[in-house]
């Protein structure tokens, strides 16, 4: 894949590779894992799996899972900010339909508490999986069927939703 922003410039890329991946006959994958290094907003990778014909066809968005750092992430999450402002950090949490609450063995019980409280005011319905090195049972997060797009345009009705080639949410 090209380097950029997959809303803007690699979205391209990402169907043209996700329709040659899914149009190998010779064997049956049993998931497709995108990982969005840093902070992306996970909408523009969502649409990908709406605003394509041959993908929506072929394949399903099973789960958009966001891995949160329960030492560092309380400043981020209460970061005073305009509202017209997205911050990707909260973008992540509020798409998130599973959260990996990471680093559990840096802080207290009393912390993750806290942690957690801060989570559920941006993300009511996310199951929180507690994790050190985010390890995981792989049957937690494949497989899971979480992802529901009637429940995520639901969560933000003011906001603009591009589902077509061209546009992207954040562009």
């Amino acid at each position: 894949m090209n380097n950029g922003c997959i809303c803007c410039t690699v979205r391209g890329d990402l169907v043209r590779i996700l329709n040659k991946i899914l149009g190998r006959t010779t064997r049956t994958l049993d998931a497709i894992i995108i990982e969005t290094t840093g902070l992306a907003d996970p909408a523009p990778v969502a649409q990908t799996f709406f605003m394509d014909e041959s993908i929506k066809a072929r394949a399903r968005l099973d789960a958009i899972i966001t891995v949160v750092d329960a030492r560092h992430c309380l400043p981020k999450l209460r970061e005073e900010r305009p509202a017209e402002v997205e911050v990707e950090a909260i973008e992540q949490v509020a798409f998130a339909d599973k959260i990996l609450l990471n680093k559990i063995d840096l802080v207290s019980e009393k912390d993750l508490e806290e942690v957690e409280a801060e989570l559920r005011k941006t993300n009511k319905m996310a199951t929180i999986v507690r994790t050190e090195q985010c390890n995981v049972d792989i049957s937690t997060i494949i497989n899971v069927g979480a992802f529901d797009l009637d429940t995520v345009l639901k969560m933000d009705p003011g906001r603009t939703w591009v589902w077509g080639v061209g546009g992207g949410v954040g562009c």
